[in-house]
């Protein structure tokens, strides 16, 4: 695999040693495994444009409070490998990697905290392996097909038109920059753009930045329906998991109506909980605001036992 090197300013950010699985399909997988080796575990799953960067202050804080903190970089993003072939990026191979992840790792009892694609990556494992998941934790994202219309899809379909993508998220690489500030209500400050920027270094490592968004299921037909179709009609199955929505209030990409859609899908579900002056990003724009609710939750659901292992 071709190392990603961190400049000084992103590694000052992100000072966490860098682990790496090698997948059943010979992908390099990277992930940060931080805090007590026998402590509660959490997963945190990031979405687009991002990287495990996103969660940077989360890693420091609960790793600090003796939780080990387990967090990745889905192929073609971070310090993960990058196919250059559009091929390789489905759902399911996604959905695949995260189980592959959490199995090989022996994650047992597990904490999913999931934001954007996020969500249907750690859905898309938690309709497959329930009896390990202790806890969900939903932040800006979706997991329908059916009873959901997507959201801006004029704007997904000229994205998504051949050469369309590759002209604004291969050669300019405008996802990591114009689409990443878009997405917060805090401005980012040149170390944090520099950040996201850095695991993206020339054209040949952008495919997954191009074929993301063409993983967005516009009608039942698509590729991805079957996928995702699949978490949407296994979400009334998770009713017995503690499930936290969490939402940014000026949220440009899923409005507070798509959190409210959730909590139809996941009665039990606590919240949604609005996040004030955040957008898309929570733990860009209000770190300090998740920080509160997840403390909450975690003391609140600590009583109950964890999951025992899959069979």
């Amino acid at each position: 695999m071709a190392t990603v090197v961190l400049p000084e300013p992103t590694r000052a950010l992100y000072p966490f040693r860098s682990r790496y699985l090698t997948l059943s399909d010979g992908r390099q997988m990277h992930y940060v495994d931080e805090g007590a080796p026998d402590g509660e575990v959490l997963v945190f799953v990031h979405g687009y444009p991002t990287w495990s960067f996103t969660y940077r202050a989360l890693l420091v804080y609960y790793a600090a409070r003796g939780f080990r903190c387990i967090a990745m970089d889905h192929i073609g993003f971070g310090l993960s490998d990058k196919p250059v072939s559009a091929r390789y990026h489905t759902l399911r191979r996604h959905i695949h990697n995260l189980l592959e992840l959490i199995t090989t790792l022996n994650l047992t009892g597990i904490t999913l905290i999931m934001e954007d694609w996020g969500g249907p990556l750690g859905l898309g494992y938690t309709i497959r392996r329930c009896a390990n998941v202790r806890r969900l934790v939903i932040m800006n994202t979706w997991g329908f097909v059916d009873s959901y219309p997507p959201r801006m899809e004029r704007l997904v379909r000229f994205l998504t038109l051949p050469g369309v993508g590759e002209l604004l998220f291969r050669t300019f690489n405008l996802a990591p920059t114009v689409v990443l500030q878009h997405e917060t209500v805090r401005r980012l400050t040149p170390a944090v753009l520099g950040g996201y920027r850095a695991p993206f270094r020339d054209n040949r490592s952008r495919t997954a930045l191009v074929q993301f968004p063409r993983l967005i299921p516009l009608g039942p037909d698509h590729p991805s329906a079957p996928a995702m179709r699949e978490i949407e009609r296994g979400l009334a199955e998770l009713e017995d998991i503690p499930t936290l929505l969490l939402w940014g209030a000026r949220n440009p990409i899923f409005g507070p109506d798509v959190a409210r859609h959730w909590k139809r899908h996941i009665l039990t579900a606590r919240g949604p909980h609005l996040v004030e002056r955040a957008g898309h990003l929570l733990a860009e724009d209000a770190p300090e605001a998740l920080i509160d609710h997840l403390d909450a939750f975690l003391a609140d659901t600590d009583a109950q036992p964890a999951a025992l292992p899959p069979l």
